[in-house]
């Protein structure tokens, strides 16, 4: 964690994601009270970004370090940090921006969506599909299958922005800026999402399917291992469980060679326990339709 502190009334030139501009009253708030404040306000977007993370990969983790202090009032300079890449794929710096990108763009949605005014509809499952639309966004996985977030899960760091809200003076304001986006946060709003939500009883299983075409790299003739495939640009590994095509192919009924695709159907499978959290995750071949010959020569690999 990197922290430099900046005392001078001239703006500070940092690389910041997140802005937060905490104007307090010098006259009956001490300047405690703000930092206060601006660490639970830091606590919850830490939070936020736990689960809208679960959309992209359950394992990748993120953190928020502050860059810089500004005297004017209280204004803390955050960076959106990537700790853990399990995929390999997410490690490309063009794959990095993309995921902070999203995850700008979700805590931004969840900010405007904690004002909406009591004769609007205040609809958690409004909330999660936009955070899933904009994981799909993304195209990371080349997948359509992004799953929102559990509804009981995103409203714990919501409920604790919340809390941050009500502790602000009459007088004082909130202003986050969000990538290029600055928003007022309405802080006379601060209704609580979980009481709106029915309890939740135990886990849940969420399956979806797709249709692909997938360019083979590396078969598996043994039922060992996954298929090594190119979609798109990406490479993925997959299972291949019909066992009627495998058992044709290894019977000699589809010589295939490099360049050669499969159209395939795709299963994916998420599981989430009470909590909300995804606790497993598969993405399998569960039909293989036909063989789609390819014109490329050399070795059988990406």
């Amino acid at each position: 964690m990197s922290l430099s502190i900046d005392l001078s009334e001239r703006p500070a030139s940092v690389d910041a994601d997140i802005v937060l501009l905490i104007k307090y009253d010098e006259e009956t708030s001490s300047a405690a009270h703000a930092f206060e404040i601006a660490a639970e306000l830091i606590r919850s977007l830490e939070d936020l970004d736990r689960v809208l993370t679960q959309s992209i990969d359950p394992k990748l983790t993120t953190a928020l370090i502050i860059e810089d202090l500004e005297k004017s009032s209280l204004k803390v300079f955050l960076k959106n940090v990537l700790k853990a890449l399990p995929d390999e794929a997410l490690r490309d710096g063009d794959v990095k921006k993309l995921v902070g990108h999203f995850l700008l763009k979700g805590k931004y949605a969840a900010i405007r969506w904690l004002d909406k005014p009591e004769d609007e509809p205040r609809r958690i499952g409004d909330l999660t599909d936009e955070i899933a639309r904009l994981a799909r966004e993304t195209d990371l996985k080349q997948l359509p299958d992004y799953p929102a977030p559990n509804p009981h899960r995103l409203a714990q760091p919501l409920d604790r922005f919340q809390e941050a809200k009500k502790r602000f003076s009459e007088n004082e304001s909130l202003t986050i800026t969000l990538g290029e986006d600055e928003y007022s946060v309405q802080l006379d709003r601060t209704w609580l999402p979980s009481e709106g939500i029915e309890p939740d009883e135990g886990e849940k299983e969420l399956i979806s399917e797709q249709d692909q075409f997938l360019i083979i790299g590396k078969p598996d003739f043994f039922g060992e291992t996954k298929w090594s495939f190119r979609h798109g640009k990406k490479k993925v590994s997959y299972e291949v469980t019909d066992q009627d095509w495998l058992s044709e192919f290894r019977s000699g009924a589809y010589p295939i060679k490099p360049g050669d695709a499969l159209r395939v159907r795709i299963r994916v499978r998420h599981v989430y326990d009470k909590k909300g959290d995804l606790v497993e995750s598969s993405e399998e071949v569960v039909k293989v339709f036909s063989v789609i010959e390819g014109e490329t020569e050399g070795p059988l690999l990406i």
